[in-house]
């Protein structure tokens, strides 16, 4: 089955997502190939040069081609056939739809996130056959006009490939990295993290500290600055403890890093327990989603504690790595995915 995948060429999480969902439906004996909107103005909004776009598109699995009109989306199209289009940003809703109606396949949409999506693209989604929420406030900001047509799936990150480093030992400084892009409220959490990490060093604590993404807003210091790092793997793999929420996060985790929530709020270490009776924790770090206040000290803590103790800091990097592969899989993500294929009329 062929499913064009259609995206954004852009240093975030959908380009992310849209790659891992490629390559796990290739393994599943699908063809997925991947259609990036490449006008002018995305381009220019995205801010992705050539050096960017030559190394995301190596780390691809799945072949890709760049349109910029309908003209040569179909062009591409014609000349690979599609039995689904799978549209993955609120700029490529009004092309998927146009694919729909020219080569009558189903049509999927997933918003990835919030977005008066209802008064900005009621003609699009009223042609999608399904719509994918990767999270419930996502699904509700659509609100009820949708709401027979949506499903919730989480994101899911490619525990093969992200994966602890087993050859690696504690017998160094505690290293901290905070992991996102993120902006707003949500990028407080890495302001705090830097008062924290200012704390420790004022008591003379040993500790290496990296910043790997985007936290837009945020004054951090007291560590590395990486900026947005086009494989993550080798940085994931250093750090004995992860702060972030989201996507960013379970990739720390699924590398072995002790996973601490950190958003808008604080939410700790992410424990086992919170998954018990069938739960899925949205990850957020957000304050109505149970996290407490920012606290600098509290933080400074929680640090603390693993820097004393390594060997809960061992057991805590083993049990994040284990809740990656329980709730975190892409495969899970993608056989949900694919389910969703099925409900739009997909013929396998």
């Amino acid at each position: 089955m062929r499913i064009l995948l259609l995206s954004i060429m852009a240093k975030c999480g959908v380009f992310t997502h849209v790659r891992d969902l490629a390559a796990s439906l290739l393994k599943k004996g699908f063809e997925p190939y991947i259609g990036f909107i490449a006008t002018p103005a995305a381009m220019d909004m995205f801010g992705v040069s050539k050096q960017d776009r030559s190394e995301m598109e190596q780390s691809l699995s799945a072949p890709c081609f760049y349109y910029n009109s309908y003209t040569s989306l179909l062009e591409n199209i014609e000349g690979n056939g599609a039995d689904l289009v799978h549209a993955h940003s609120p700029i490529v809703l009004k092309h998927a739809t146009y694919i729909k109606l020219k080569m009558d396949i189903p049509f999927v949409a997933t918003l990835h996130g919030l977005n008066s999506w209802t008064r900005n693209y009621r003609k699009e989604l009223e042609k999608a056959d399904r719509i994918i929420a990767v999270g419930p406030e996502i699904a509700a900001s659509c609100g009820k006009a949708f709401k027979d047509k949506i499903t919730i799936i989480f994101n899911g990150v490619d525990t093969d490939y992200f994966r602890p480093d087993y050859s690696k030992t504690l017998n160094h400084p505690l290293r901290i990295i905070w992991t996102g892009r993120t902006s707003g409220a949500a990028a407080r959490g890495a302001e705090y993290l830097a008062f924290a990490l200012k704390i420790l060093k004022k008591n003379n604590i040993p500790f290496e500290a990296k910043y790997m993404g985007y936290a837009f807003g945020a004054k951090v210091g007291n560590a590395e600055n990486c900026g947005w790092v086009h494989d993550p793997l080798p940085l994931l793999q250093w750090s004995d403890m992860a702060f972030g929420r989201g996507r960013s996060l379970r990739e720390a985790m699924a590398c072995g890093s002790a996973g601490f929530l950190l958003g808008e709020g604080y939410g700790g270490l992410v424990r086992a327990k919170w998954f018990e009776k069938g739960r899925q924790p949205q990850l957020s770090g957000s304050l109505k989603h149970g996290c407490m206040k920012l606290d600098a000290q509290e933080i400074a803590r929680d640090i603390l504690f693993f820097h004393k103790n390594r060997d809960i800091l061992e057991s805590a990097r083993r049990e994040s790595r284990l809740i990656a592969e329980k709730h975190f899989d892409v495969n899970k993500m993608t056989d949900e995915t694919v389910k969703i294929y099925t409900e739009a009329g997909a013929d396998f």
